[in-house]
C-alpha cells in the first residue's frame, strides 16, 4: 500500500467530505481516503497499482478539483 496526498477544491462542509470519501471508495485500489473540508486536504490509502487519474476523474464527477499536494 502507498499513501497519496492530494489538495479538494470546492470543499465547504463535512457533508463535503462524506460525499468524496464515499464516491472514492466506490474506486478500486482505495483502501481507505480521508478528507477535510478545514485544511482542503485528501488523503488516500491506496494499492501499489492506482491511478491517481481515477481519482480525478471520480471527483469531476461529483464535482470536486483534486490537485496535487507539494506539502504531503
Amino acid at each position: 500500500m502507498r499513501e497519496i496526498f492530494m489538495q479538494v477544491k470546492d470543499m465547504k462542509c463535512t457533508g463535503c467530505e462524506a460525499t468524496i470519501r464515499k464516491q472514492l471508495l466506490k474506486l478500486d485500489g482505495i483502501y481507505d481516503a480521508h478528507a477535510s473540508f478545514k485544511t482542503g486536504k485528501l488523503y488516500l490509502n491506496v494499492t501499489p497499482e492506482f491511478q491517481p487519474l481515477d481519482a480525478l476523474t471520480s471527483m469531476a464527477e461529483v464535482g470536486y478539483t483534486l490537485e496535487a499536494d507539494t506539502e504531503g
